[in-house]
């Protein structure tokens, strides 16, 4: 079943307007999350991120490792907290290798949506990854769920 067309609205939204995501990751078989600004690739298959190698969840950024995401609407006075819209996505970690032109694409998405972020981008403990997204789950009050399939990527890319 396909997503309604105020779900996906709050997909797309979640995806361009938030600025933070909380990224899950295994690191020494132990579950870690970091809070990390992200930008969505034009057609919402990917997350970008820039992660510093000291970083604790960095160690679980590795080619192919899987991931989870939240990106949630902030959370504001007169709010109940079941009624926060939220996304939750998996998928599997890309590394970008420096110089690529898959780097360098996603190193100008990033900074279109972080420009003050440009002096870090050059520091050398640094690294942007690819989240490649292979599903995920929308909720957008008490029980209103959704699915978030390769149909509603592909959806979202299309509009």
């Amino acid at each position: 079943m396909s997503m309604s067309p105020e779900q996906l609205d709050a997909v797309r939204d979640l995806l361009t307007s938030s600025r933070v995501l909380a990224l899950a990751l295994v690191v020494d078989q132990a579950p870690v999350i970091g809070l990390l600004p992200f930008a969505a690739t034009p057609d919402s298959r990917g997350l970008v991120v820039h992660a510093s190698q000291l970083a604790r969840h960095s160690r679980g950024l590795l080619a192919g490792a899987s991931f989870d995401v939240l990106i949630h609407e902030p959370v504001v006075e007169g709010v109940e907290a079941l009624r926060v819209k939220r996304l939750t996505l998996r998928g599997e970690v890309l590394p970008l290798e420096p110089g690529t032109p898959v780097h360098d694409a996603a190193r100008a998405l990033y900074l279109m949506k972080f420009p003050e972020a440009e002096p870090v981008t050059t520091l050398g403990d640094f690294t942007f990854f690819l989240l490649r997204v292979q599903g995920g789950r929308l909720v957008t009050d008490f029980g209103a769920a959704a699915n978030v399939t390769a149909e509603t990527l592909a959806t979202l890319a299309g509009s």
